[in-house]
């Protein structure tokens, strides 16, 4: 692994480094270095590009002890620069979330502050400014040596979107803009006309600049589509990575099955929940509520079942997880790959959705792959639900549906269960998705 300081981007590196003319991408991933489930969108799927054609710089932050550092992945032509600096919201500074957003109108303005800082002899504590001063330079170098250069920017938070727009717009380079989640359609950030009519704004500002739009669900899709007449929009499932369920180690199965022997009574059917639940998507309690009422109208469920949560917790629903009458338990945050494993123990795992009819968390994505049929207790028949339908790997519980939910439970948590249906999840693997992301990036710089 190599590592150098991303101050120096675009002079320290080695001639052999650039013998062969490349595609350079240029990801803005904030979450990239982060054990966050939003992490896994491009970190699973870049890897798998094939190196003799692509070049990868990714800038991202929150890297732990390497803060600060850039570092090549063994093995592929991957680096990731993890820089200081806020990004717009609650931690940001007023003027530092301005210095952000008016750089979505004038692409010059991260630049001017750089140089700003340069001349006055201050670190920034900006992120989306540090990140486009390591990009800039890199990007300079490549174009000059001929090679083709590609930003891409990736939602959430909207700093890394406003980023590859200036990057795009200052190198006249084509731009790819991911929506992971809505910006404005069923937006999960601050509440209020101010911050919905300023996300309007920078939304149409990122997307009138890209030459592609990817984005997370069928809903996504046609929303982009209706608002931007012309704009090619595409459709990129947040997808799993199957790499992440072949090469875990003994370690991981040693604390997958102490977790396990501790937290469940022998004999008990599990149903185990990972992750947060309602942090970004407050409908989602209402939904939890339905599920312990469920299930304690379910005489199999109260009998057999065993409901296991590994994830944070907020104390509400810690509160009303603790009304369940089958027994349960509540684990603190894991490490990933005992997560991974401990999903594999399961008997059944359980996706609590809201009203949003967008969603599909990465989270539904490693439960495919894990192998359990999934439960998802939802709000609303969504994007999750398709994907639960078409590839048969579970079942939808909608909360206007209550009366029948008990049934539905008592079924699966028999004593005698079924056999599962055959899982149609090839699709959703990061393998075959790199397959369509390297057509796109192809076109781009056709």
């Amino acid at each position: 692994m190599r590592k150098c300081d991303p101050n120096r981007a675009g002079q320290g590196w080695q001639a052999e480094d650039f013998m062969v003319k490349k595609i350079n991408l240029f990801v803005f991933a904030t979450h990239h270095s982060t054990n966050n489930i939003a992490s896994q969108r491009f970190k699973g799927l870049l890897k798998y590009l094939d190196f003799q054609k692509y070049r990868v710089f990714i800038f991202a932050r929150d890297g732990g002890p390497d803060l600060g550092a850039a570092m090549m992945a063994a093995g592929s032509d991957i680096t990731v620069m993890n820089l200081r600096g806020r990004c717009v919201g609650n931690e940001s500074s007023v003027s530092s979330s301005i210095v952000s957003l008016l750089s979505a109108f004038v692409a010059e303005v991260p630049f001017l502050t750089a140089a700003t800082d340069r001349l006055i002899g201050r670190h920034s504590d900006i992120w989306l400014v540090n990140a486009l001063t390591a990009a800039d330079a890199l990007c300079r170098e490549r174009l000059a040596d001929g090679e083709a250069c590609i930003a891409v920017g990736t939602y959430s938070p909207i700093d890394a979107l406003i980023a590859a727009r200036s990057l795009a717009a200052k190198h006249r380079i084509p731009c790819l803009q991911d929506f992971r989640d809505g910006l404005t359609f069923e937006t999960l950030g601050r509440q209020g006309k101010l911050s919905a009519l300023l996300r309007q704004w920078v939304e149409t500002r990122v997307v009138a600049s890209s030459q592609l739009v990817t984005t997370v669900s069928r809903a996504l899709v046609s929303d982009f589509e209706r608002r931007y007449p012309g704009k090619q929009v595409r459709l990129m499932p947040n997808g799993y990575d199957p790499a992440d369920f072949s090469m875990q180690d003994d370690a991981s199965h040693a604390a997958a099955a102490q977790l396990m022997a501790q937290h469940v009574p022998a004999g008990k059917r599990v149903i185990g929940h990972f992750g947060r639940i309602g942090t970004s998507d407050h409908s989602r309690i209402s939904t939890l509520e339905c599920f312990v009422r469920s299930m304690n109208a379910s005489h199999q469920a109260r009998q057999h079942a065993h409901a296991l949560f590994i994830g944070e917790l907020a104390p509400v629903e810690r509160t009303i997880i603790s009304q369940l009458s089958c027994t349960y338990s509540t684990v603190d945050a894991v490490p990933r790959p005992v997560a991974l494993d401990v999903m594999k123990h399961c008997n059944q795992l359980l996706l609590i959705t809201g009203d949003g009819v967008g969603c599909a968390t990465g989270k539904l994505f490693e439960y495919l792959a894990a192998g359990p049929d999934v439960i998802c207790f939802s709000g609303v028949t969504n994007e999750a639900s398709h994907i639960l339908s078409e590839t048969g790997a579970g079942i939808t519980i909608l909360i206007a549906d209550e009366v029948t939910a008990a049934g539905t439970l008592d079924r699966i948590f028999s004593t005698s269960p079924g056999i599962s249906a055959i899982r149609r999840i090839g699709a959703y693997s990061k393998v075959e998705q790199v397959r369509q992301f390297d057509r796109w990036l192809s076109g781009m710089v056709a």
